[in-house]
């Protein structure tokens, strides 16, 4: 298997299309941190260097090297990142209550893992990328139908 570096992109099929994401940071614990983005398409975009230039969707962290092995992701080029890009210090993930119903957040710091408990997310908070690893599943039916970050509240 060829090895991955930081600015590869890569290419998933959704049932609506394909979705593209860069591989960005590799985490000793938590794994491979990608830019997820935007956008489906039916058919490769002739753009895709100034997709790949331009503001990512979201960031999550996803196993890239299982999902390379199984060629659920395809590797399509590597591209510099974004000069202005840089790793947030803060992601966030739900607290919910025993059904299931959501009652808060806990925003990470990525560097410490400690976390802040809020029950209300600032505008400035509504924009952190969820904490946490996403399976490709659950990475496609969010891309599928469309899973912003400003409709994750």
């Amino acid at each position: 298997m060829t090895r991955i570096k930081i600015g590869d992109v890569f290419k998933i099929n959704t049932p609506n299309g394909e979705a593209y994401l860069q591989y960005v940071h590799e985490d000793k614990t938590i794994g491979e941190l990608v830019r997820i983005l935007p956008g489906v398409y039916g058919k490769p975009p002739e753009n895709l260097k100034e997709i790949v230039a331009g503001k990512e969707a979201y960031l999550l962290h996803c196993p890239l090297k299982p999902a390379i092995r199984h060629k659920i992701i395809e590797a399509i080029s590597n591209y510099d990142i974004p000069p202005d890009f840089k790793i947030p210090q803060k992601f966030r993930t739900e607290i919910t209550d025993d059904e299931g119903n959501l009652i808060g957040w806990h925003l990470v710091d990525y560097v410490t893992w400690y976390n802040d408990v809020v029950y209300e997310l600032t505008e400035e908070q509504i924009q952190l990328s969820p904490w946490g690893i996403w399976s490709y599943p659950l990475l496609v039916e969010r891309v599928s139908e469309g899973w912003t970050l400003e409709n994750w509240k």
